[in-house]
């Protein structure tokens, strides 16, 4: 059977399916934005934190004599010297020398470069870990980690009951965060609702998923309102009357030998809704939305014009004999003709089923 999809303007095929796919993802990401605002609003903060054993700095003051710094500062002159700055690690003073291009470490006592084994960089978490929990060995990380260091980051997992984990910049000896399975859930309810999939990205509200997110929903909006204009132009959406409904002439329904079967009353809505009205008669798979052509029928008389679903789903044969699909078209006073025997096996069993 030769369908006549071609004769239903590409145009309008393209903005159906454009509408419902940017339906689907714009609200599937509102969904997710509403679930996550009500996840942050309803979880307890500290559910969520991340610092639960994190004790803050409590460098002692330096007491150690300091060795001059002037060979250090001349020495980095020429890579555009910034800053020297004084701090301590372990309790011991360090020289911090900052240049356009990079910083370096310097053990303030003696000028040698500071370089932290294992052992003190767990010594430095320890430091900054209130818990119980046992402190293992210092690695990698096994995820991508956003976080901004001078040197290689590190982590330390605890084995405390919310998997503590302590990250370090081993160049700077600097404790960057804590992070347990509370602030997981925490980041992850983040990157949702930022769309944040990104790790590099940072908290940024106008990266290019958002941008994408909102050109898709001002498209779904435009779509919907040409697929709004178009359905009232093909008659298939009507202003609601304010009068109440009165039912004039009836609907006939006939068998494909022209035998007469039923006498219907029309009822508001669809052609289909009023043969479906106190028993099933004509059976569909899509409810009535036009998708699965199973209610089409004949109109022996004045056939209407044909819309956009009916010139998807019907072939040219069928349409210029009169057959349309009768979830299509209003209730009104006619003769319809079933146009397969599976129909007339299916309203034969129907009818014999409400008479049982």
């Amino acid at each position: 059977m030769m369908s006549s999809a071609a004769n239903n303007p590409s145009w309008w095929r393209v903005t159906q399916t454009l509408h419902k796919w940017l339906g689907l993802i714009v609200g599937l990401q509102f969904l997710i934005w509403l679930a996550t605002g009500l996840a942050f609003n309803l979880i307890d903060e500290q559910k969520l934190d991340a610092d639960v054993y994190r004790m803050s700095d409590t460098s002692a003051a330096i007491t150690t004599p300091l060795a001059n710094p002037d060979t250090l500062i001349a020495q980095y002159q020429s890579q555009g010297f910034i800053q020297l700055k004084l701090s301590s690690v372990l309790n011991r003073p360090v020289y911090a020398i900052s240049t356009r291009t990079q910083s370096y470490w310097f053990w303030a006592d003696s000028l040698e470069p500071m370089r932290l084994t294992p052992e003190q960089l767990t010594q430095i978490a320890q430091a900054s870990y209130s818990g119980s929990g046992m402190m293992n060995t210092v690695r990698a990380p096994t995820n991508p980690i956003a976080f901004t260091a001078q040197g290689p980051i590190v982590q330390i997992d605890t084995s405390d009951a919310l998997g503590t984990r302590i990250y370090l910049d081993s160049a700077s000896g600097r404790v960057l965060a804590h992070q347990n399975r509370q602030s997981d859930l925490k980041d992850l309810l983040f990157m949702l609702h930022f769309m944040d999939y990104v790790p590099e990205n940072g908290i940024n509200f106008n990266h290019a998923l958002i941008q994408i997110i909102s050109l898709g929903a001002l498209l779904l909006g435009m779509s919907g309102v040409l697929t709004l204009g178009h359905k009232f132009s093909q008659g298939q959406l009507r202003l609601p009357r304010f009068k109440a409904f009165t039912s004039q002439g009836k609907i006939h329904l006939y068998s494909e030998q022209a035998e007469l079967l039923s006498e219907l009353t029309i009822h508001p809505g669809t052609l289909l809704h009023s043969l479906n009205q106190g028993q099933e008669r004509l059976r569909t798979s899509c409810g009535g939305g036009g998708r699965c052509g199973l209610c089409k029928l004949r109109f022996v008389e004045h056939a209407p014009a044909p819309n956009d679903y009916d010139l998807d789903k019907l072939s040219i044969l069928e349409l210029e004999s009169g057959v349309r699909l009768s979830c299509q078209h209003p209730a009104q006073s006619c003769k319809l003709a079933l146009v397969t025997k599976t129909q007339h096996r299916f309203l034969l069993n129907s009818t014999n089923r409400q008479t049982i």
